[in-house]
This record gives C-alpha cells, sequence and structure tokens, in this order.
C-alpha cells in the first residue's frame, strides 16, 4: 500500500512540475507575442507618418547650364522617383484653373502615367506660356500627398 501511495505522489508530484513548466513556457510565450505586437504597432504608427510607394525609378536629370561643347563638364542630377501603379489614387490633372467651395477643375486633362512619369506637352503659343496641375497620391498604408504645382516658360531671345 505504501508503494501505491509513493507512486500515485511520485506521479501527481512529477506531473504537476510539468503543468508549471508548461505555464510558465506559455507565459513566457505570451510576454514575448506581447512585446512583438507592440513593436509591430510602433512599426505601423511610424509609416502611417510617412509616404509609402509601390514601385521605384531611377531618373538621371542633365543640367540646364551644360553646353555640351569639347572638353566641357556635363552636369546633373540622379533621383530616386517613387511612385504607386494604383491609378485609382494617384493622378496628375493638368488644368487652366481652379476653384473651391464646390472644388472645380476647368478644362481638365488627365496625364498618363508611364514608368513613374506623367508626360506632357505644352504649346508655346506666347511669350511667356503657365501650366497647372493637380497632384495627387495615396497608398493604403501612409500618409496622402495633395497639391497644386504650377510653372512657367518663357520664350528663349537669342
Amino acid at each position: 500500500m505504501n508503494k501505491l501511495i509513493i507512486i500515485t505522489l511520485l506521479t501527481l508530484l512529477i506531473s504537476s512540475c510539468t503543468d508549471i513548466n508548461q505555464t510558465e513556457n506559455k507565459i513566457a510565450e505570451i510576454e514575448n507575442l506581447r512585446a512583438e505586437n507592440d513593436s509591430l504597432k510602433k512599426i505601423v504608427s511610424e509609416i502611417k507618418n510617412k509616404y509609402v510607394f509601390d514601385s521605384l525609378t531611377v531618373r538621371d536629370i542633365p543640367s540646364y547650364k551644360n553646353s555640351y561643347e569639347l572638353n566641357s563638364n556635363i552636369a546633373g542630377e540622379i533621383v530616386f522617383v517613387g511612385y504607386n501603379k494604383d491609378k485609382q489614387n494617384t493622378s496628375i490633372i493638368m488644368i487652366d484653373s481652379i476653384s473651391y467651395n464646390p472644388k472645380k477643375l476647368y478644362n481638365p486633362d488627365t496625364l498618363k502615367l508611364k514608368n513613374g512619369g506623367f508626360h506632357y506637352v505644352k504649346k508655346m503659343d506666347a511669350e511667356r506660356v503657365y501650366w497647372k496641375m493637380e497632384i495627387q497620391t495615396e497608398h493604403q498604408y501612409g500618409k496622402k500627398f495633395e497639391g497644386i504645382l504650377t510653372n512657367a516658360a518663357q520664350v528663349k531671345i537669342n
């Protein structure tokens, strides 16, 4: 009888130690998952304050000061251009003017996205030509950007 009691007590003691070890392991695993979750929440909150792009292209923009004469220096600028392929949330619309309350674009012309760029052509039909574009891009994980770009060109006089 004593042997049976000792064996039963030892079995209970061993199984309770195993349960304690499993509980401690689960508690440690939960603490690790909480720390990882907090870290991911921090990353997500930081991403919401940044611009997020689906794709990237590199552009080499030559300087307008280049003479391209023999033995002259050639200067330029390399830029990384991030862009979103989502045509619903990325657009550039050339406009003559814009009014607000309610928002209205006058003579809108939506430019097509090609390799991260929106190509346009403007006719020099006066000594000085102006153009405007409404620009917007947003990504589901990042910040939205929206603005009006205004530009001008003047006829070159020799």
